[in-house]
């Protein structure tokens, strides 16, 4: 049996990328992305929220293009961490590895996209 591990979400970027470097060198960009649900999130009027991470070339995007507000569509996969914290919890952290990033106006995708390895 394949799996298929392949997550299409289009939604409003939040809060602007914030841009680090691994410890090889390699760039990584993470912004959270506001889903463009139609239902409020369990009656408490929030809305559904995932951190969207993209690495290497891919987060080399033009970051003024993922300001606050901006409509994005997002390819890529779904990435699940898990550690425990110094006072023995345990966490999850769910994500989205970006491997395409476009922007979109309001009506139709611009021009503007890059995929990995771009």
């Amino acid at each position: 049996m394949t799996f298929l591990n392949r997550v299409v979400l289009t939604g409003k970027v939040v809060t602007p990328p914030r841009r680090h470097y691994r410890p090889d060198g390699s760039p990584v960009i993470q912004f959270p992305l506001e889903l463009n649900d139609s239902e409020e999130v369990a009656g408490k009027g929030g809305r559904n929220r995932i951190d969207i991470v993209a690495i290497g070339k891919l987060a080399e995007f033009e970051i003024d293009l993922l300001q606050s507000g901006r409509h994005v569509m997002v390819i890529g996969r779904l990435n699940q961490r898990r550690w425990q914290t110094p006072e023995g919890k345990n966490r999850i952290h769910t994500e989205v590895i970006a491997t395409s990033l476009q922007t979109i106006e309001e009506n139709s995708p611009t021009q503007t996209s890059k995929k990995q390895g771009e």
